[in-house]
């Protein structure tokens, strides 16, 4: 069982940076690696990304020693193929009630702590070999992370529900679904309501997630966020493309110019 270096870091108090990769690419799961992210995140709960692709994107962030998370919908029979395949980390969309987080902790985690189903003959428990059933369920468990999002008005309806859910170890905030779901109000209204699920949560004991685009007040954000409390920020490899490649598109054109 390989140790979950992201869980790692967050049990250590330490910042874990991830970017959030929506398209078959297992060179940018290692690129990524490359240059200093602690995880990657696969988006197949936006982008059609299906359980192949998942499996040779996770086998490279094996092999460049990077945590690979699997966002997906609330599918329990997919979730547990990406467990199957390896998959440090389970990141579902859509946790609005305490039963969407009980129905997500145990789908994920093998009893006691949930009720996934047994199979170790898989690539995740090394093909059976070597491999005692008892023992590798425990570091199973143990090296998992399970990741509910928080982006609905439902779910701060019942914030204190979720977050009383034992083995649900981040809480993800998703504000453009928030700013949807609270009827589109003012930036300011949805930044309170971030704040007070991130204070909320860390009061719990649990991780919180944000993701950003990479805008020019994302260091203001990301500081802010820091300061509350959130301990995993991921960004988009893409929005590093469109600054860098907006620029020196400008940049050789004006040179070509004369400019």
């Amino acid at each position: 069982m390989r140790t979950n270096k992201t869980k790692a870091k967050l049990a250590g108090g330490q910042v874990a940076l991830g970017a959030s990769i929506a398209a078959h690419a297992p060179e940018l799961v290692e690129l990524c690696a490359a240059v200093g992210f602690d995880f990657v995140t696969m988006d197949a709960e936006h982008e059609p990304l299906d359980d192949a692709h998942i499996v040779h994107m996770i086998r490279a962030a094996e092999a460049y020693d990077i945590t690979p998370i699997v966002r997906l919908p609330k599918d329990p029979d997919r979730i547990l193929r990406c467990l199957d395949a390896g998959a440090q980390g389970i990141h579902v969309p859509r946790c609005n009630t305490a039963d969407d987080a009980r129905a997500l902790v145990e789908c994920t985690r093998f009893y006691p702590q949930g009720q996934r189903t047994f199979y170790a003959l898989g690539r995740s428990a090394n093909y059976a070999v070597g491999v005692e059933d008892a023992a590798w369920a425990a570091a199973a468990n143990r090296e998992l992370l399970v990741v509910a999002m928080v982006e609905e008005v439902e779910a701060l309806r019942n914030l204190d529900a979720i977050l009383g859910m034992a083995h649900l170890d981040v809480i993800h905030i998703g504000p453009k679904d928030l700013w949807q779901s609270m009827g589109m109000p003012a930036a300011e209204v949805v930044d309170q309501a971030v704040a007070q699920v991130t204070t909320a949560a860390v009061a719990a004991g649990k991780h919180v997630s944000v993701q950003l685009r990479l805008t020019p007040d994302a260091p203001a954000r990301i500081a802010a966020h820091l300061g509350r409390g959130a301990r995993m920020i991921t960004v988009s490899p893409l929005d590093f493309i469109r600054q860098g490649a907006l620029a020196f598109t400008a940049q050789v054109r004006q040179m070509a110019s004369g400019g």
